[in-house]
């Protein structure tokens, strides 16, 4: 008998090793030197790094090097051997995190089997526990497509998953013999697990909660202790340090939303994490999004049928697992439901909502569906052979079909990297790859071999840093305005932006190669889905032509679209950009032409589209369905101003009357003075003509339509049609009008710049700061201080504007001039200071 036994372990274990090799070859196949998932990716990598070299969790790819407080130092840890043997590399880090998904899968076989052991006993079967239900459920986790992409991902994801099962097989396996044992390693895992991942105390608080309700099991109060003593540690540092991100954020939701409100909106988001749990557990579901679809090239293919009875379908797999928990709570079921129930209340209320949270929960799910179905078995009496034979068919239909669903899905995950791998810059530029394919660690390559060491960077990714070893800040340009745009540049002294390329069409506000007044933004590398652009001053304080047509992000992303239709990020984006060009009834078309589709990008820019379309009801409907949607904390701030607008249009009476939809010169002229703040001169410039083009303007709207197209024409470098413009407007009092007219006197004046002219270059240079072309002030200060080299208050405002745009050499030399006319200045000290601090070189 044992023999026999022996023989079928024997089998199981071959058949095991034989899915780890299959698991390893296929995340072997999905290596790269991309980061893909970001910030977290990237982080971790040079955290870990920090660890070796400074011995300290500090951002050291930062100016001052702040300490780092938005996510806990365990994953950094991990990687420690990693950072070791190839710093910065991104391929052995994941070779690290797939090691975890290799030991994950032994752990899972090795707990599913004492499961097994157990429920054969319970539920008093002859023979030895069969060990293909084990296996069944052992390929089910390796081929399911989140778990083979967070295994390829530098991600915490796996590793907790590995972490959270030892601790199961660690209790489940506990008797008198091990106890001691067991406790020691239990302390120690437990003492590790909230520096993993924060919510990780979800499993703290079940083990405390299980372990209080029986004497025998107080001991396991040791780890829970030492588990909430690590926690409470991480947060009173950062605490000390300001920075007590998840707690505050936390409170501060609670407080805002009052008690109704939070109670709502745990429901909302518990629902939420429960459809992204039904999505985890059945890939591919329609009407879902999943997280592995923007690592394709040509979308998924989705279940067929509806919805409801993939829910339907998760929602039985789920109680049927729960209770195979209850009939084996004293072999860690019990735990394991009290740990589903704390993960799904935490969730309620954490801060962010993503379909990965939910991911660590997936094999303890699937560990106890085995024993329910014995349960339920055994609860139903034990039927003849014929029938137990037609039930195991009958279950593993559905467990095949949903096998090779998710092998042919991994199947696509290994060949777009392979093609990826094969195709170099061709692949960029046939596949139209969504920008988690932007290759930043060989842009920063560039970055390291062109520019000085102490370059600083604004960057869309800040993996950049990995592979550039520069100062840098991680900015989203996309949602950044101009003026914050230049406040970013001027608080870091940046010299360059790094940013997705055209294929990312809404990834940089591209028209700023063209419009931006304050600085010329050059592209000087374009390869591989990453641009670099040069930062430099705009000297002329004009526009120019040539880096970004109109309707080339529309033409553009029309172009992706045709190519890959089921591509989520082509959709997006050609949303996004039908709503650009004001095409809002063919935004609303476009999204009801794609069905069920759920995302909460799709659902935020439908809603915009309502808006322009001025539906207000319908948007509103679409932005409160889209501030219950996975993701939406990103979006948080276009949909809070949607559902805002929405409310005040709704509340007034008058804006759904036709009259208010009817297209008026002030309208007109509040749309192109709304585009000029945005820098969208062109669009600006079209409506301010409509407004002169009006019958119906009085004297006033036309008067600042006029002076609107003055102020055109002064940066498209034509003062002549600027003044002709100006001798129209009717009201000279207008401030405006006044500065225009003065400007265009003083440039006449200084047409050739004479050394006694000081007073009038100084204020001319003051009027160009004020209507925000500073280069064009630096240009006429520049000259003057040739004229009159010995004339302080000319090499004053020379060495501001200098500073201002970090030409630090320039600067430097002013001020040192500056230093020798008045030594105790202590402006001109800090302006030195602050020279010497952009100086600073990174410690890679």
């Amino acid at each position: 008998m044992n023999n026999k036994v022996q023989s079928k372990n024997r089998g199981a274990r071959y058949a095991l090793v034989v899915i780890l090799f299959c698991f390893a070859g296929l995340a072997a196949a999905r290596l790269n030197q991309l980061y893909f998932f970001y910030p977290d990716s990237a982080d971790y990598v040079l955290m870990a790094r920090g660890l070796v070299n400074h011995l300290a969790y500090q951002q050291f790819d930062f100016p001052g090097s702040p300490p780092f407080t938005l996510r806990p130092p365990g994953m950094s840890l991990l990687l420690i051997p990693a950072a070791l043997i190839a710093p910065y590399q991104a391929i052995l880090a994941k070779v690290t995190v797939i090691l975890f998904g290799i030991l994950l899968l032994v752990l899972f076989y090795a707990y599913l089997c004492k499961l097994e052991d157990t429920t054969c006993s319970s539920t008093k079967e002859s023979g030895p526990a069969r060990r293909w239900p084990v296996l069944c459920m052992v390929l089910l986790l390796a081929t399911n497509p989140y778990f083979l992409l967070f295994s390829t991902l530098i991600m915490s994801e796996v590793p907790f998953m590995a972490l959270s099962l030892g601790i199961l097989c660690l209790i489940a396996s506990e008797n008198e013999g091990n106890r001691k044992r067991n406790l020691i390693l239990l302390t120690g895992l437990f003492l590790f697990l909230p520096l993993l991942r924060t919510i990780g105390i979800a499993l703290t608080l079940a083990l405390g909660t299980w372990a209080i309700t029986s004497r025998q099991r107080w001991r396991y109060l040791i780890p829970v202790t030492g588990s909430l003593v690590t926690l409470g540690l991480w947060m009173l540092r950062n605490r000390s340090l300001n920075s007590d991100l998840y707690s505050s954020l936390i409170l501060n939701n609670l407080r805002s939303a009052g008690p109704v409100g939070t109670v709502v909106s745990m429901i909302n988001r518990s629902l939420t994490h429960f459809q992204s749990l039904c999505e985890t557990l059945i890939p591919n579901m329609p009407g879902a999004t999943p997280a592995y679809e923007r690592y394709l090239l040509d979308g998924l293919a989705f279940l067929p049928g509806p919805l409801w009875l993939y829910s339907l379908i998760s929602l039985l797999v789920l109680a049927v697992s729960i209770y195979g928990m209850l009939q084996l709570k004293d072999r860690g079921g019990l735990l394991c439901l009290l740990y589903l129930i704390f993960t799904f209340a935490i969730l309620s209320v954490w801060p962010w909502m993503q379909p990965r949270f939910v991911l660590p929960l997936l094999p303890v799910i699937l560990a106890f569906v085995p024993a329910g179905i014995r349960a339920i078995g055994s609860r139903l009496g034990n039927p003849n052979p014929g029938t137990r034979k037609t039930l195991i068919c009958l279950l593993l239909v559905p467990a095949t079909a949903l096998l090779c669903v998710q092998a042919m899905t991994d199947a696509r995950l290994v060949t777009t990297n392979v093609q990826l791998l094969r195709n170099g810059e061709t692949f960029y530029q046939t596949q139209y790859p969504s920008s988690h394919f932007s290759n930043f660690v060989a842009a920063g390559n560039w970055i390291r071999e062109q520019t000085p060491p102490e370059t600083r960077i604004l960057t869309r990714r800040n993996d950049l840093a990995t592979s550039g070893h520069r100062f840098q800040k991680l900015v989203y340009f996309e949602k950044t305005s101009p003026e914050q745009l230049h406040e970013q540049i001027q608080s870091l002294g940046a010299q360059y932006l790094v940013c997705f390329d055209e294929n990312t069409i809404d990834g940089f506000p591209r028209h700023l190669l063209n419009d931006d007044l304050v600085y010329r933004l050059t592209p000087v590398y374009d390869e591989q889905g990453v641009v670099i652009i040069k930062i430099e001053p705009n000297y002329e304080g004009t526009i120019r032509e040539g880096y970004w047509q109109e309707n080339a992000g529309l033409n553009r992303a029309r172009t992706i679209l045709e190519k890959f239709p089921q591509r989520l990020s082509a959709q997006v984006s050609y949303l996004k950009q039908l709503l650009e060009a004001e095409q809002y009834k063919e935004g609303i078309d476009f999204v009801k032409q794609l069905g069920t589709m759920q995302d909460v990008h799709l659902t935020n820019y439908l809603g915009w589209a309502y808006v322009g379309d001025r539906q207000f009801q319908q948007a509103l409907t679409e932005f409160t369905k889209a501030s219950q949607m996975p993701g939406h904390i990103a979006l948080r701030g276009s949909i809070q101003r949607g559902i805002k607008l929405c409310e005040q249009q709704l509340s007034n009476k008058a804006a759904n009357t036709i009259q208010n939809s009817v297209e008026t010169p002030q309208r007109n002229l509040q749309i192109a003075q709304a585009f000029w703040k945005l820098t969208f001169y062109r669009k600006a410039r079209r409506y301010a003509q409509k407004v002169l083009e009006s019958q119906n303007a009085d004297e006033q709207t036309s008067d600042k339509a006029r002076l609107l197209l003055a102020q055109y024409d002064l940066i498209n470098g034509q003062p002549e049609q600027a003044s002709a413009q100006l001798k129209q407007i009717q009201n000279r009092d207008d401030k405006d009008y006044q500065s225009l007219s003065e400007r265009l006197e003083l440039e006449n004046m200084l047409a050739e710049l004479k050394p006694d002219q000081q007073e009038a270059v100084l204020k001319l240079a003051s009027l160009y700061q004020s209507e925000g072309i500073p280069g064009k002030a630096l240009t006429l200060l520049s000259k003057a201080h040739e004229l009159r080299p010995a004339d302080q208050s000319i090499l004053q405002r020379l060495a501001e504007l200098q500073l201002f745009y970090h030409l630090l050499p320039e600067a430097e030399a002013s001020y040192l001039k500056l230093k020798q006319f008045s030594p105790e200045d202590g402006d001109v000290d800090a302006a030195l200071k602050k020279i010497t601090d952009l100086k600073q070189v990174p410690q890679f």
